[in-house]
């Protein structure tokens, strides 16, 4: 069993506190709390752990890849698929949900008029939330037991950073409501792998290999882990062994021209589709 001190104790053993933007990923049964709490007690505990850490601001993805799934987006209703903490925190007083269609972030409505300036119209790529996240001093990753092997997005960002030859801007039509009830046909764009190309399920190599790099600061809390790291880092690790290794997020160590097709290799009606 685990304790809000438990809680707090781990974030601190991983430096989540020493940022001034905390970026929680989040999957939150470590195991059985000390306490028989309800849903929404829990969730309130863990949220007033990380308020009690001392972090100044905490940004939550609220992805839904609504228009992927033939989905209108609604910024006040459309739920996040990134988990109850997230969006426990999305639908709290003070945030602000970004427009983005299918990579929205939950941030402190004192940031509204920044990520304003970055609700463009690639997902993943310059003008986009994820680059406001990049362009901002004092940021983390935290790994709230959520495995960055995982869930880490970021990843795509930056290999759209570098153009990198196996992903291509795939583009969404739909309808976003915005926060006054206004609906807008827009246009989204997402980077995406091309149809050729095969991705890992998941990269737990990269996450161990931060790890053992000291880059990445992790620690057991009931049968997960919580786990961080500094942006700036991310994007370093991340950007250098793409340079060094173009096939490194890929399974193939080896691909050529006719694995490159632009072709979308996700469709809804196989399942809700959770990832790009």
């Amino acid at each position: 069993t685990y304790g809000e001190e438990d809680i707090r104790n781990a974030l601190l053993s991983v430096g989540a506190h020493d940022c001034d933007v905390l970026f929680v990923h989040s999957d939150i049964m470590f195991g059985n709390p000390g306490r028989d709490f309800k849903r929404k007690a829990y969730l309130n505990a863990l949220y007033e752990v990380l308020q009690s850490i001392g972090v100044k601001h905490l940004i939550v993805p609220a992805f839904t890849y609504s228009f992927c799934n033939h989905e209108d987006f609604d910024v006040r209703k459309s739920p996040t698929s990134m988990g109850a903490l997230n969006e426990f925190i999305r639908k709290k007083e003070g945030r602000y949900r970004t427009m983005d269609p299918l990579l929205s972030l939950s941030v402190p409505i004192e940031w509204k008029d920044y990520f304003q300036g970055y609700e463009g119209h690639h997902s993943l790529g310059a003008g986009g939330g994820l680059d406001a996240v990049h362009h901002m001093a004092g940021v983390k990753f935290l790994f709230l037991g959520a495995e960055m092997g995982d869930c880490f997005t970021y990843v795509h960002y930056v290999e759209k950073m570098l153009d990198v030859p196996y992903r291509f801007d795939m583009q969404f039509l739909g309808n976003v409501i915005d926060e006054t009830g206004n609906q807008m046909e827009r246009i989204q764009y997402i980077h995406t792998q091309c149809s050729g190309i095969t991705l890992p399920p998941k990269y737990d190599y990269f996450e161990q290999e931060l790890a053992e790099e000291g880059i990445l600061k992790k620690v057991r809390l009931g049968d997960k882990f919580i786990s961080c790291l500094e942006e700036k880092d991310a994007y370093q690790a991340i950007s250098g062994r793409i340079k060094e290794d173009i096939s490194y997020f890929l399974v193939e160590k080896i691909f050529d021209e006719k694995d490159l097709f632009p072709q979308y290799t996700y469709e809804a009606s196989k399942g809700r589709i959770t990832h790009c």
